[in-house]
This record gives structure tokens, sequence and C-alpha cells, in this order.
């Protein structure tokens, strides 16, 4: 079962994609920590939180997914790592919501900087948070993830989901 929220960036998904998974690089991780000290050096007082495969260390995309919580910051952040990371791919007009694509030594980076915790973000920490802390789940879902290898990115992602939402009892 997916939630609202699920169902609705299913739907922004274009069709045509394909997911890729690859075995990991510890070149992402070193990679993200490289992004994480530069942000934090510029905008000390803002959060980072690296999520995703890479940052599990198991099969992915070999990217980097990082949220900046820069609070009441967040204007300051958005001009200061907009010096160093360029035009943004995407700002929100409705809420504080930056993104930044770019690759970073080879790797794929999407940077997002927020003033706040949405639930798809909650959803995110708490799914980090319990594959970080149980082994025999982060085998299963890279063992999910390397299945999906070459099917479409859509069925890759309720997959996915479908695997988050039952770990974190969602729809029981």
């Amino acid at each position: 079962m997916l939630t609202t929220a699920q169902i609705g960036y299913l739907n922004t998904v274009p069709e045509g994609k394909i997911t890729r998974i690859e075995p990991f690089n510890p070149g992402t991780q070193q990679a993200a920590k490289e992004i994480i000290a530069e942000v934090m050096s510029d905008v000390p007082s803002a959060m980072a939180h690296y999520v995703g495969s890479s940052k599990l260390g198991i099969a992915g995309e070999n990217d980097i997914d990082l949220t900046i919580l820069a609070g009441n910051d967040f204007k300051l952040a958005a001009v200061t790592l907009e010096k160093r990371y360029g035009v943004p791919h995407h700002r929100s007009t409705k809420r504080d919501y930056v993104m930044w694509e770019f690759e970073r030594n080879g790797f794929p980076v999407e940077l997002h900087l927020t003033d706040f915790i949405d639930a798809g973000l909650q959803e995110q920490l708490d799914t980090q948070e319990i594959l970080e802390n149980d082994k025999a789940l982060c085998s299963e879902y890279e063992a999910i993830k390397l299945k999906c290898d070459g099917l479409p990115w859509k069925e890759y992602l309720v997959k996915k989901y479908e695997f988050w939402n039952r770990i974190l009892g969602i729809g029981e």
C-alpha cells in the first residue's frame, strides 16, 4: 500500500526512465563528506542529512542524496549555497525549498535545502535509521534494489515504497 504523497510523487516521474542499480562504490561516501564539509563551512547553523543507498554502503544508483535543514537561516543558506553550487535545478514558490543537481567526483548529487522536516523527509530519515540499525533489513533492501535493475523507474519506486512502508508500519 502506498501513501497519498508517494502516489503523488509517482505521478511526476517521467515515462521511459529505467532503473540502473550498481554495486556500492565507496567513492560516493567520500564525495558526500566533501559536500557536507563545504555546506557546514558555509552555513554552520545548518543540519546535514545524508540518506540513501550510498550512505548505507549497499548497491544502488551510486548517487548522493543530501538534505540541508537551514531553519531560520534558509534565505542566507540559499544565497550562500547558490554562490557555491550555481543556479538551482528547482526552487519552490510555495515554501522554502531549493534543490541543486550536480556531479561530484563523477557521482550524481541531489542537494536539497529546506527550512523544516516535512512528512516525506521524515519518512526518509526514519527508514534510513531503521536500515542503519538492522543489517538483515538492509540486506533485504539491497536484494530488492538489485532485482529492480533494468525495470521502469516507477516500478522500482513502487517496490521501494512498499518496502519502506512495511518496515515503517504504514498501512497496516
